[in-house]
């Protein structure tokens, strides 16, 4: 295995020359592609042979790999799986070189996860923008990751200082209701106060957990759609009972839908954080499932005001407040049911509006069924 730096110039580099890990099995290919692509500014690994190739990815990652596709012993399709199994190397991009030009090879080289290929014997400036234009798109990926992943502190950071502001509005909220003998009408006040605290709590956590669901690339899992309900209703109880609203799971068959648990659970939530809060006291909010063919539907069921026609339109649009007022004075931010819609589409649903019979509001969030 042999590493050829890139030549050194008086001007300081804008960023470090990128690394090209050349796997050949002839030593006068890899003596001509070093000598090429140096010239160029790239450092090069070079490795004689597939077991060489491995070792020395597996030391070093590469920003990018120029692969023989024909070498006795482990070939180029056996190089390819193996570094598409290495954490480290799974999203390195690979050039194939081959003298073989056969549709169908080529075709089983792109399904196996190779990025590009060059025919021997190549022009040389064929070989350096294919390389170039791979080792730029490497390099923009990897500063996204960097962004989401700064992103992301970022977000835990101020949701920490949130999360203790929100703690200490409820922990004085519950102090004044617990205040022997206090005026009716400042306990309501608190009470109200408690709510809108913990929607932001609600609102702060769902941001969240979208973000990092994106982040590390989360995959779907089946989710038994009345624990969903449950574990929603459970959360909201105290906002509920607050107000003497009964929420009301209806009975229902199984039902076992996919996505994420952390964003089923946040949109109904939303759904039934806002049934609460425009519902009138002691009235019943329903919960109820049903399946269309092979989609999954939890509803959520209120007497509240409903959506007037003005408001439907831009219902799930962002920053738009409802021109119905909630029945306790509940605050409203005009971003819940933006990012419930979103949620749900990121999961492979949706979540829409529609008026209950004799009155009300039904939200559905729709999933694919398991």
């Amino acid at each position: 295995m042999m590493r050829n730096q890139a030549p050194e110039s008086n001007a300081p580099p804008a960023t470090a020359a990128a690394v090209v890990l050349v796997i050949d099995d002839q030593a006068a290919n890899l003596r001509l592609i070093e000598a090429l692509l140096g010239e160029a500014g790239y450092v090069t690994v070079a490795a004689l042979g597939g077991a060489a190739g491995l070792a020395a990815a597996q030391a070093s990652p590469p920003d990018l790999v120029l692969l023989d596709m024909c070498m006795p012993g482990m070939d180029g399709f056996d190089v390819l799986r193996a570094l598409r199994a290495f954490p480290s190397t799974a999203d390195v991009p690979i050039i194939f070189l081959t003298v073989d030009g056969d549709r169908e090879n080529l075709i089983r080289a792109f399904a196996a996860g190779v990025n590009d290929y060059v025919v021997k014997p190549f022009v040389s400036r064929e070989l350096l923008a294919r390389v170039r234009t791979h080792v730029d798109l490497k390099k923009s990926r990897d500063a996204l990751r960097r962004f989401a992943v700064e992103k992301q502190e970022m977000a835990e950071l101020v949701a920490h200082d949130l999360r203790n502001y929100f703690a200490t509005i409820v922990m004085a909220s519950e102090l004044q209701c617990r205040i022997p003998d206090a005026d009716a009408r400042v306990v309501m006040l608190a009470r109200n106060i408690r709510t809108s605290a913990d929607a932001g709590l609600l609102f702060l956590h769902a941001l969240l957990d979208q973000q990092e669901d994106q982040n590390s690339g989360a995959r779907f899992e089946p989710l038994p759609a009345r624990q969903l309900l449950c574990d929603a209703m459970d959360l909201l109880s105290a906002s509920a009972e607050s107000k003497a609203i009964t929420l009301e799971l209806e009975p229902n068959e199984p039902m076992v839908v996919t996505g994420f648990r952390s964003g089923a659970v946040h949109v109904l939530q939303n759904l039934l954080s806002n049934a609460i809060k425009y519902s009138p006291p002691q009235s019943r909010v329903s919960v109820a499932t049903s399946s269309n063919g092979k989609r999954g539907r939890m509803m959520v069921m209120d007497r509240g005001p409903g959506v007037s026609e003005s408001d439907r339109e831009r219902l799930f649009q962002r920053f738009t407040r409802l021109s119905a007022e909630t029945t306790a004075g509940e605050g409203k931010t005009g971003l819940g049911l933006a990012l419930a819609r979103q949620r749900a589409r990121t999961m492979g649903g949706d979540v829409w509006y529609q008026d209950r019979g004799g009155g009300g509001s039904i939200f559905t969030l729709e999933l694919p069924l398991a």
